[in-house]
C-alpha cells in the first residue's frame, strides 16, 4: 500500500492532521524521566511521580513506570497489566538486546497484541491473515521463509532474533493469565514483525528519541525513499495546530496503478474491517504530522526515509536490509551513473597516480577498508562520548582526515599493488568527523577554562580551539548544504548545521580574549546590535515575520537561499584564513561554501600537503590581517554567525512549520542579541 497526494502541494506545507498513535512506549532509558502515556518530562524529585493506578495480586511491587498525573495513569495503566507489560518487566527486568529489536520493541508489541487482540483470534493463526493486521503490512511470510532457510544459531540473523522475541512475548503473556508456555509464538512473531516494519523513533522537540510508536493508517502506509518529498514531526496536545483534512489518499501497490486508486481498498470487505479495527487511539502520547519537503504533483506518491541520508548507497542498503528486510530501488538508488551525491559520499582521493586508473569514485567501495574508516572514527568518537577524553578524539580525528591510507589491490598477475588515498572532504566518514571535532574542541574549551578561567595562556589556547570549532561546524553546514543543492531532501539536517554553525560563531564573537589578541592596542567596546545586519538581503525582515507573508513558497524558498549564499560566499572568505590560522586539515579547504575550489575531482597531494603542514600559509587577498582589524573581523564574524542562524530557522520552518524549535532558539539568540529591537 501507499500514499498519494490528493492535489498539486507546494513545499513546506502540512499534508496530514496530527495523527495518533496506535500505541507507544518509551525507551528503557527513558522510563523513569518521562511518563509512559503522554510521554511529556515528569518534574524532578520531590515532586510527586504516579505509579501504575492498580496492580493485580500484588499491589505493593515494584514498578517500571511512571506517569506525570492521575488522569495520564488512569488511561495507561489498564493497558499496562492487560498487555502484559507488567511482566514482561518483571520477567526481564533489564533490556534484552542492545540493538535490534529492543526492549521497546517487544513491549510495544505486547501493547499493540491487546489492541489487535479482537482480529488475531479471528485470523486462526493463518499465515495468509497475519499478513496483514489492522491494515498494517507485516511481512510475517517472508520472515518466515528466512526462519525455515537460515542458522537460527547466527547471532545477526534476523529472523532468528525475531524468533527469540517472540518466544518472550508469549512467555509474558501466558504469565498474565496464570498458563505454562506451550512452545507457540506464531502471533507474538507476527505482531513483532508488524512492529519492526512499521514503528518510528519518537523525538521530542529537541530531537532527543523518547521511544518508538506505531501510527495509524495515514502515516504508516507511507513508504521509504533516500530521495523523499517529505518529512514528519512530532507534536503534543497543546501545541498540534495543522490542518483539518488530509491531503493524502491511500492507493493500492497491489493493482500497479499510477494515480490514486482506492476502489481495490473499497471493495476489499476483509481490508476496511481491519482498518476500522484501528480508528482511533488508546494514548494520549505524541501525534505524527506529514509535511512536504519538496513540491508534490497530483496523484505522485508521498515519501520519507527511514534511514541517514548522509550515508552512501551500500551502508543504506545495509541498514535498510537488516532492519526491513527490503532493498530500495527509488531513484536515487537506481541511477546510472550514480547521483552525484552518492559520489560525494563516497569519494576518495587516490595519491599514488599508478593506482588512480584502478579504483576511484563510485567503485572505491571495498567492505575491508570502509570497515577500518568507521572503526577509526567510532574509536575517536568512543573517545568523546565513554571516556570522557576530547582532546584525545580531536587528535585522532586530525590523523584520520589527513593521513595516508592504504588499500592493497591485485593486478591480474597477482601482483599486489598499494593503493594510498585520502577522504574526499565531502566524504561520509569526513562529514560526521566535521560534525564531532565542532563539538570535541567546544567542550575541550569549556573544561580548559574550567581549570584556569583567568589565566592568559589557558584563554589564549581555549580561544584558539573555539576558533577550530567555529571552523568546523562552518564546514560542516557549507559541505552538507553543497550536496543539499543535490538532494533537498536533507533539508532537516542541514537546518541543524546551520544553526549550530551561527551559534558557535557568536559565541566566539563574545570571547573576552579579544582584548589579549590586540597586543597593548585599543580595543573599542560596541554594541553589536548597532550595526546594521545586512544591506543586502532581506533575510532579517523576513525573519521577523517568520517567513509567514509568502504566496509562492517554492519561489520563497529560492529567493531566501539564494540571498543567503550571496552574503555568505562574500563574507566567509574574509574571515577563513582567520578561522584556520592554527592549520591542520582546515588548511586544506580553500573556502567552506563554495566548493568550487574542488573541481571535477579532488586537489592534488601536491595541493593537500602543501596546505596541510603549512600553518603559516599566505592569506588570500580577501582576507584581513587580525592583528590589525580585529574589530572588523569580529563584526563579519557576528554578521556571519546571525545570517547563519537566520537560515538555518528558515530551513527548519520549511521541514518542521512556522513553530519549530530552531525557530524559537533563533528568536530568542536574536532577542538576547538585541537584534530583533534594533
Amino acid at each position: 500500500m501507499e500514499m498519494r497526494a490528493k492535489e498539486a502541494i507546494p513545499i513546506g506545507q502540512d499534508l496530514t492532521p496530527p495523527i495518533p498513535p496506535l500505541s507507544l512506549c518509551l525507551h528503557h532509558s527513558t522510563l523513569l524521566s518521562h511518563c509512559s502515556s503522554c510521554f511529556s518530562p515528569l518534574p524532578p524529585p520531590p515532586y510527586l511521580h504516579y505509579p501504575p493506578f492498580f496492580s493485580p495480586k500484588n499491589p505493593n511491587s515494584n514498578h517500571f513506570i511512571r506517569y506525570c498525573s492521575l488522569q495520564c495513569s488512569s488511561v495507561d495503566s489498564p493497558i499496562h497489566f492487560s498487555s502484559s507489560e507488567f511482566h514482561f518487566f518483571h520477567l526481564f527486568p533489564q533490556p534484552l538486546y542492545t540493538n535490534f529489536p529492543t526492549s521497546s520493541d517487544l513491549r510495544l508489541s505486547l501493547r499493540l497484541l491487546h489492541r489487535f487482540q479482537h482480529l488475531i483470534q479471528e485470523s486462526n493463526g493463518s499465515l495468509l491473515n497475519l499478513e496483514r493486521i489492522g491494515g498494517l503490512m507485516t511481512n510475517f511470510r517472508k520472515v518466515i521463509f528466512l526462519e525455515e532457510h537460515c542458522n537460527y544459531h547466527d547471532d545477526d540473523d534476523l529472523s532468528g532474533r525475531i524468533r527469540d522475541g517472540a518466544k518472550t512475548l508469549a512467555a509474558s503473556r501466558r504469565m498474565c493469565v496464570g498458563l505454562e508456555t506451550n512452545g507457540e509464538y506464531t502471533v507474538e512473531a507476527a505482531v513483532l514483525c508488524l512492529v519492526l516494519t512499521n514503528a518510528v523513533e519518537v523525538h521530542d522537540k529537541d530531537g532527543r528519541s523518547l521511544g518508538v510508536g506505531v501510527y495509524d493508517i495515514p502515516f504508516s502506509w507511507v513508504n521509504h525513499s533516500c530521495s523523499p518529498n517529505a518529512s514528519y514531526r512530532f507534536c503534543t496536545s497543546s501545541d498540534s495546530g495543522g490542518i483539518s483534512e488530509c491531503r493524502l489518499c491511500p492507493a493500492a501497490t497491489e493493482t500497479g496503478a499510477a494515480g490514486i486508486e482506492s476502489e481495490s481498498i473499497s471493495s476489499n470487505p476483509e481490508l476496511q474491517k481491519s482498518m476500522s479495527v484501528i480508528g482511533g487511539s488508546e494514548t494520549c502520547g505524541p501525534k505524527i504530522i506529514l509535511r512536504s519537503i519538496k513540491g508534490i504533483n497530483k496523484s505522485e506518491e508521498v515519501l520519507i526515509t527511514y534511514t541517514d541520508l548522509l550515508q552512501p548507497k551500500v551502508m543504506r542498503q545495509s541498514e535498510l536490509g537488516s532492519k526491513y528486510g527490503f532493498s530500495c530501488c527509488c531513484k536515487r538508488c537506481r541511477a546510472m551513473p550514480t547521483s552525484y551525491i552518492d559520489h560525494r559520499l563516497q569519494e576518495i582521493l587516490i595519491l599514488n597516480f599508478d593506482c588512480s586508473n584502478m579504483s576511484s569514485g563510485d567503485d572505491f567501495y571495498e567492505d575491508h577498508v570502509m570497515e577500518k574508516l568507521m572503526d577509526c572514527l567510532n574509536d575517536a568518537i568512543d573517545d568523546f562520548l565513554s571516556c570522557n577524553d576530547p582532546k584525545s578524539c580531536c587528535e585522532k580525528l586530525e590523523i584520520l582526515l589527513t593521513l595516508d591510507h592504504v588499500n592493497v589491490l591485485l593486478k591480474p598477475n597477482g601482483e599486489k599493488l598499494h593503493q594510498l588515498f585520502r577522504l574526499h572532504p565531502l566524504h561520509h566518514v569526513s562529514l560526521h568527523a566535521y560534525m564531532t571535532l565542532a563539538s570535541a574542541y567546544k567542550v575541550s574549551v569549556s573544561e580548559l577554562l574550567a581549570l584556569d578561567p583567568e589565566g592568559d595562556e589557558h584563554q589564549t589556547e581555549a580561544f584558539n580551539m573555539s576558533r577550530t570549532s567555529a571552523a568546523y561546524a562552518l564546514l560542516l553546514a557549507g559541505a552538507t548544504h553543497h550536496l543539499l543543492e543535490s538532494e533537498s531532501s536533507l533539508i532537516a539536517p542541514v537546518s541543524n548545521f546551520w544553526t549550530t554553525a551561527g551559534e558557535t560563531l557568536l559565541s566566539l564573537v563574545r570571547s573576552s580574549v579579544w582584548k589579549l589578541l590586540s597586543m597593548g592596542r585599543h580595543i573599542e567596546e560596541f554594541s553589536f546590535s548597532s550595526y546594521q545586519i545586512c544591506g543586502k538581503c532581506t533575510l532579517l525582515d523576513r525573519f521577523r515575520y517568520k517567513f509567514a507573508d509568502c504566496h509562492d513558497e517554492n519561489a520563497e524558498f529560492a529567493d531566501v537561499t539564494s540571498q543567503f549564499l550571496s552574503c555568505v560566499t562574500d563574507t566567509t572568505p574574509k574571515i577563513w584564513d582567520f578561522l584556520t590560522e592554527e592549520g591542520g586539515y582546515l588548511k586544506v579547504v580553500e573556502d567552506p561554501i563554495n566548493f568550487r575550489w574542488l573541481g571535477s575531482r579532488m586537489p592534488s597531494f601536491s595541493h593537500f600537503a602543501t596546505h596541510a603542514t603549512s600553518p603559516s600559509a599566505d592569506k588570500t587577498d580577501s582576507g584581513l590581517e587580525a592583528e590589525d582589524n580585529h574589530n572588523e573581523i569580529r563584526v563579519k564574524l557576528f554578521l556571519l554567525g546571525i545570517h547563519c542562524l537566520i537560515y538555518g530557522a528558515f530551513l527548519s520552518t520549511v521541514w518542521f512549520g512556522p513553530n519549530s524549535p530552531l525557530m524559537s532558539k533563533v528568536e530568542s539568540l536574536l532577542s538576547v542579541e538585541g537584534i530583533l529591537n534594533s
